[in-house]
């Protein structure tokens, strides 16, 4: 069911004096509002009513193997496809810049596939940025140990933006730790580097 705006009905002018046709046309344009707002009411108030809302959110992914440019240096994690956008966009010229049209909380999660060749331990670092600024207190360290060593690092962040603000998920690591993207076998589908998702969580406290 797809939820409509209601708006404020044109009352007829009143009459010097009293008139039942006046009334009952007044009368009528009410109650003919009345409905208008019981049915939106109804629509969200009711068991189920959430699935008549929409809300901001997205999903992104990366198919190809990402690398350090350098070790122990941030760098912003980059996505090559999506699978919805609604209210939230891909830069599509940097694409590691994720844009919200809307202020507000948002949930960011992501996982990301890392994979060491070399033996001895390495770390990689995780964090987020907003508007190319990092997020205080919100970095992650995970360490990767052995030879064809391979982990899934996966959280979320909950965070305020503002509309037309961007958010980046930047990593670093001290070592040869790779994103790694993976072909489709027999029997499971093909394995992005990162997964993203953003849903919007509620609007900004005042």
């Amino acid at each position: 069911m797809r939820l409509r705006n209601t708006s404020a009905p044109n009352l007829p002018v009143a009459t010097k004096n009293y008139e039942q046709q006046y009334i009952d046309q007044l009368n009528n344009v009410l109650r003919l509002y009345f409905n208008q707002l019981d049915n939106f009411t109804s629509a969200v108030a009711n068991v189920g009513g959430g699935s008549n809302l929409q809300f901001p959110n997205g999903a992104w992914y990366d198919t190809t193997t990402q690398t350090r440019t350098a070790i122990n240096t941030a760098q912003a994690i980059t996505f090559n496809s999506n699978t919805l956008q609604n209210q939230i966009t891909k830069n599509t010229v940097d694409t590691s810049k994720i844009y919200v049209d809307v202020a507000g909380y948002y949930n960011f999660q992501f996982s990301a596939q890392i994979s060491k060749a070399s033996g001895g331990a390495a770390y990689i670092w995780i964090w987020p940025r907003v508007d190319g600024v990092d997020v205080p207190s919100s970095a992650s360290k995970v360490a990767v140990q052995g030879t064809t060593a391979e982990s899934v690092p996966a959280w979320n962040f909950v965070l305020p933006m503002q509309a037309g603000s961007y958010f980046q998920l930047m990593w670093a690591t001290d070592d040869a730790i790779t994103l790694l993207a993976e072909a489709a076998t027999a029997f499971a589908p093909s394995i992005p580097s990162v997964i993203l998702t953003a849903t919007f969580v509620s609007a900004l406290y005042t």
